[in-house]
């Protein structure tokens, strides 16, 4: 029998052994029943509550009342809760600040006019013509096709490479800091990060569950996001109200994707983006999200620490389970982080997750990677909508690694290595290649595609510069032959 309140019962589904791949349609998934995992997942929870068991307690309670008083203000204003501000505007003290201290606090925000309109027309134009000239590009999910596995089409090497993209996603980028001021990330030079491309037709029907990004069981691992002593670390040890989320250093040396994951990111994204090349109203494909980058981060985080009464799901009658068990609610391996009503009752989503505004061609929407979130749907709408996948990424170690592998792939016409098992575009006709990317944006656009090194000279201070040499070396190393 399933437990709406997701509590442990012996009829929990079990999962007894994971066989990674990258070859899942769907990268999330939903189910409403608790999923046992492996043993060791029990043994690690417990050391996380041992000799915290009282802090914790009370860090949920105080969690469940300020969760209540945050979905009452997001259900009255509804999709007005996003922050928005036009492109023309972010160097304008008078409409900035306002808007970054909403942006931190949401987590999500629209910046409008990013791309001109007839620019963003244009591209929407090309990226269906691409796709006509190639009819066997896949697309999931295969019943009811809505991304499109192209990465390498013009549309989005001219979009990723859009000056005016470049500069938001800095913009945007400017909220995370860092704790240590010589942690080795830039947000000054953004590396791309080749994603796909999203249609919702009249004839779209399926939707994907809410989920966050990034990972599901690593959240919790030592060797994923580093435990009790990783980017979550107040959380797990009582004080989730010292917790910020857009703190940098303690992202720098997590890994996300410890099962080979469908389509999951394995470098460090500040923001998940979309370029609307559409009008996209709510209710017609549009991003669904729950706008609490702190709060909700740090409920999921606790919820599989914690058990409901039998007769009551209010959050003043849960505690701490003992002992506790292998499950962590809506976390599977290889899977994105689901997150649904039965398992994280006091989330509201009903209430707490809300549309984006109204999206117009050429605006951009950017969104913290721990937000939960979600596409709308079935599409009401009698016509298309279209939607690039462009993410701000900062410069790091391990993105200068990434990029080294995914400039073979573009090379050679196949996916990123994030996207592996999802076919590739060698022969496409039309097929964008490093010409393309000169033509886009000139020397950034290619910097930031791995194909010209940095200048050195660019950096703000020396732990910038070490940045820029340590990519440098990785994915140039022949400029530093004789060196040695």
């Amino acid at each position: 029998m399933a437990i709406s309140t997701g509590s442990f019962s012996a009829s929990s589904t079990v999962v007894t052994h994971i066989h990674p791949t990258k070859k899942h349609e769907m990268h999330s998934f939903s189910c409403p029943d608790p999923i046992a995992l492996p043993r060791r997942f029990a043994v690690l929870k417990e050391r996380f509550v041992s000799g915290s068991e009282s802090a914790l307690e009370f860090s949920w309670h105080r969690l469940v009342q300020k969760l209540q008083e945050e979905v009452d203000t997001i259900s009255s204003a509804g999709s007005d809760v996003v922050p928005a501000i036009d492109f023309a505007d972010i160097a304008n003290p008078e409409h900035v600040d306002g808007f970054l201290d909403n942006l931190k606090k949401r987590g999500v925000a629209v910046i409008r006019n990013v791309v001109p309109r007839d620019t963003a027309m244009a591209l929407r134009k090309e990226a269906i013509e691409y796709l006509d000239q190639n009819p066997q590009t896949k697309a999931t999910p295969a019943t009811d096709p809505q991304l499109y596995e192209i990465y390498w089409s013009p549309a989005q090497i001219k979009a990723r490479a859009h000056p005016n993209v470049v500069a938001a996603q800095k913009f945007a980028m400017g909220v995370w800091k860092s704790r240590d001021p010589a942690a080795k990330v830039t947000a000054n030079f953004p590396v791309t990060y080749a994603d796909r491309v999203r249609i919702r037709t009249a004839a779209t029907r399926t939707t994907p569950s809410a989920h966050v990004d990034g990972g599901s069981v690593e959240r919790w691992e030592p060797d994923g996001y580093g435990g009790r002593a990783g980017p979550y670390k107040d959380i797990f040890q009582g004080s989730w109200e010292k917790y910020d989320p857009w703190e940098s250093s303690g992202r720098i040396p997590i890994n996300s994707d410890l099962y080979s994951g469908s389509a999951s990111c394995s470098i460090f994204r500040m923001f998940q983006g979309w370029l609307a090349l559409d009008t996209i109203l709510p209710a017609e494909g549009s991003l669904q999200i729950v706008p609490m980058p702190k709060l909700a981060t740090a409920y999921f985080l606790l919820r599989p620490f914690f058990s409901p009464p039998s007769s009551s799901s209010s959050g003043a009658g849960w505690t701490l389970a003992a002992p506790q068990t292998s499950i962590l609610h809506g976390a599977l391996p290889s899977y994105a982080q689901s997150i649904n009503p039965a398992l994280h009752p006091h989330l509201q989503l009903a209430r707490s997750m809300v549309p984006v505004p109204r999206l117009e061609p050429g605006d951009y929407v950017v969104w913290h990677p721990d937000l939960a979130h979600s596409i709308d749907g079935p599409n009401h709408a009698a016509r298309e909508s279209v939607a690039m996948y462009i993410p701000a990424c900062p410069l790091t170690q391990g993105s200068a690694l990434y990029l080294c592998r995914q400039r073979k792939a573009f090379l050679r016409g196949y996916p990123g290595p994030d996207f592996g098992g999802c076919g590739g575009e060698k022969g496409f006709i039309g097929r964008a290649g490093v010409q393309e990317v000169d033509d886009a944006g000139g020397d950034e656009a290619l910097r930031s595609m791995g194909l010209m090194p940095w200048d050195e000279e660019d950096a703000d201070d020396d732990a910038e510069r070490e940045v820029l040499a340590a990519a440098n070396s990785i994915l140039f190393p022949d400029l530093y032959d004789d060196l040695y």
